[in-house]
């Protein structure tokens, strides 16, 4: 029998057009869990970030109205790749990646589920074209409430989906790593890509057991300037970063 909290269509397109052929060679980045937009200043704090950036990847977006009206004042156009829709009033949730440019190769990978409701944690690729090249950006929320397996097949779906891939490269997103053990293995399989972390200063991102969650990590890009906006409206904080072609 279906879970009636699955989505028939994981994949949707959302919010204004593309308003830019391609991503320039310098381009403004900005990762948020946003915690299922349950803040009362939630839309204030998202529509800022839309301002000042050209990328954005938001984990827990929850298309609600007043969501889906945020997303339509963005100034990006938005994929999203929905995890589950809401016992009530059936509104789905998942994660969203927000561009000027137009995303093309559009894939998700559902293979790794919460074990209480059966709900797909969602990792999702996407491609953008970015001066004169094509940028690959990973965006995952990565399994919580489990052990290390199933986090391991987080990061290895996360690997596949970069498989082959020689260009600069995003990856970054809520990894919810929480332990020693996890914090081990996301390291690993970053380093075993040939990603390099984002480091901020000072150092803001929202922390479990003293141990930052929100990553960002990049291949073929530099970082001209990065910084963690400390905001109350939502249980984490947004990374950003100035990235650049190398």
């Amino acid at each position: 029998m279906k879970n009636p909290l699955l989505p028939d269509t994981p994949l949707l397109n959302l919010g204004p057009a593309p308003s830019v052929p391609y991503l320039p060679r310098q381009f403004r980045l900005s990762v948020w869990n946003c915690h299922k937009c349950k803040h009362a200043s939630w839309q204030r704090d998202f529509l800022q970030l839309c301002d000042q950036s050209d990328l954005f990847l938001v984990q827990e977006a929850r298309l609600t109205p007043d969501c889906s009206n945020a997303v339509n004042q963005s100034g990006l156009n938005w994929n999203a790749a929905i995890s589950f829709l809401s016992p009530r009033g059936k509104i789905p949730t998942g994660i969203a990646s927000g561009c000027r440019a137009p995303a093309s190769d559009i894939l998700f990978n559902a293979s790794v589920c919460e074990p209480l409701f059966h709900i797909p944690k969602m990792t999702m690729k996407l491609l953008y074209p970015l001066a004169h090249t094509q940028l690959l950006v990973i965006n995952l929320h990565a399994i919580n409430f489990s052990g290390l397996a199933p986090f391991k097949q987080t990061l290895q779906n996360a690997a596949d989906l970069l498989d082959r891939f020689n260009g600069p490269v995003v990856m970054a997103g809520d990894f919810n790593v929480w332990s020693r053990g996890r914090t081990e293995e996301m390291l690993f399989t970053t380093q075993k890509l040939g990603l390099k972390e984002i480091s901020f200063q000072p150092d803001l991102r929202t922390r479990y057991w003293r141990r930052s969650v929100d990553y960002i990590f990049v291949r073929g890009l530099e970082t001209v300037h990065s910084s963690v906006w400390d905001v109350e409206s939502s249980d984490h904080r947004p990374m950003t970063a100035v990235l650049r072609l190398i």
